[in-house]
């Protein structure tokens, strides 16, 4: 089914035309993210962006993802360890003293 309207890349949203202005039709941002600071949209943008991300990544997509890891912005910074420690677990090492008991020779039983 095709979705009405436009999408703004800002906010993810798809809005009514009459939401964009004249130039937002053709750069995809409705009126009220235009009206937000350019930090604020490029934060929101980025945001977007991850949860929005594809389940298999591209080389780009792991290394894009990895340098949102390191960003300023706590929000981005948190969604994007969030992203990538679903597509790639953290190996966790088992300790085997805990988990297994050993038998001795003596301890079967016949």
């Amino acid at each position: 089914m095709k979705k009405h309207g436009h999408y703004c890349k800002v906010c993810g949203e798809y809005k009514a035309n009459e939401k964009f202005s004249g130039k937002g039709h053709a750069a995809h941002i409705c009126k009220s993210c235009a009206s937000l600071s350019p930090e604020k949209q490029a934060e929101q943008m980025t945001v977007n962006r991850l949860r929005n991300l594809p389940w298999r990544l591209s080389k780009e997509q792991i290394s894009w993802l990895k340098n949102r890891m390191k960003d300023k912005r706590p929000e981005v910074r948190a969604l994007a360890k969030e992203q990538y420690e679903m597509r790639f677990p953290p190996k966790q090492l088992e300790d085997t003293d805990d988990d297994f008991d050993f038998l001795d020779e003596n301890d079967f039983i016949e």
